[in-house]
């Protein structure tokens, strides 16, 4: 009897010990053949284990013995999420979320609904959306998730209100702190500031500052676009209908790009009719200019009165207009 209870405890031991393996299968579309993918922590992108991507494919096989968010990067890049969880866990190569086991699946359903609301086109409603998720799975694995994103998409008043009662490991959160870091900075952009001057350059290589535009007696709108974003492309038209009908009136506009690729910037600058200055350093999202004014989304615009004081931002459509019919 006690042999046979042995090799029970022995077998239960091993089964326990199986329990902890996952198995991640992840599927990436052609393009990304020969690169390299690499599994690393979502919090600090610190690497758990790279593989080659072979004929769309590669396989990460580990061991987890409670949940944690990963994510997958190729080239520096973000690419898709995952929890490591004892199971099997599977990427498809069409979206950015695994599937498989049950706290990736509720993961995917908690985007899914994220993705509903973002489609609505309605900040306020989106950022909501977040803090009830966050509310729903901050002491999960998922929770520094939506705490970062919250965090990204919210101001230093709800930030320190949501913190201040947080779970240990979401105030120690790298991710989190960074980007409460950058709310820091954005409040001192925010409206009723004095404008934070920058430069770079016009597309003829001559080098512009803010401070060139504003400060000057104008008013003075800087909008950050760019070539590929199609809502930037969909609000051109109604700033250049503000162009015509104020540029004699007090009123400029300075359009910084956030554009990498000086060709394409330059074709939507004739394409849009945009016909004042435009200035870019073609650094992307990483922008000398975006990063000073914490730049999330584009369109984004901060109009600025003749003193240099920022007295509005974010202004897009008939808002534009009836600011400026105010002013």
């Amino acid at each position: 009897m006690k042999k046979i209870l042995s090799i029970f405890a022995i077998a239960s031991v091993m089964m326990g010990c199986n329990n902890t393996k996952y198995e991640f299968n992840a599927e990436f579309p052609d393009k990304f053949d020969g690169k390299i993918a690499v599994l690393a922590h979502y919090d600090d992108s610190i690497a758990l284990d790279s593989a080659v991507i072979k004929e769309g494919k590669v396989l990460f096989v580990g061991e987890s013995k409670s949940p944690r968010l990963a994510q997958i990067m190729i080239d520096g890049k973000t690419r898709a999420y995952a929890v490591l969880e004892p199971g099997k866990i599977f990427l498809s190569d069409s979206t950015y979320l695994a599937v498989g086991t049950p706290a990736n699946e509720e993961f995917k359903r908690a985007n899914s609904r994220l993705d509903s609301v973002e489609n609505l086109d309605d900040m306020k409603l989106y950022v909501n959306c977040l803090k009830e998720n966050y509310d729903r799975y901050k002491e999960e694995a998922t929770g520094v998730y939506f705490a970062t994103e919250y965090v990204r998409f919210s101001e230093l008043p709800q930030i320190d209100s949501m913190l201040s009662v947080a779970p240990q490991h979401i105030k120690e959160s790298k991710r989190v702190n960074r980007y409460r870091n950058s709310a820091i900075l954005r409040s001192a952009t925010m409206p009723g500031k004095q404008f934070v001057d920058f430069s770079a350059k016009q597309p003829n290589g001559v080098e512009s500052k803010l401070s060139d535009f504003a400060g000057k007696g104008n008013y003075v709108l800087v909008d950050f676009w760019a070539a590929w974003c199609p809502d930037c492309r969909k609000e051109n038209p109604n700033i250049v209908a503000a162009w015509n009908k104020y540029k004699d009136k007090n009123f400029a506009v300075l359009g910084v790009s956030l554009d990498r690729k000086r060709d394409q910037w330059l074709a939507a600058i004739e394409k849009d009719g945009l016909a004042w200055t435009q200035v870019s350093d073609l650094k992307y999202w990483s922008s000398d200019a975006a990063v000073l004014y914490c730049i999330r989304w584009i369109p984004m615009s901060f109009l600025i009165d003749p003193e240099g004081k920022i007295v509005a931002i974010g202004l897009e459509g008939e808002e534009l207009h009836n600011k400026l019919e105010e002013l």
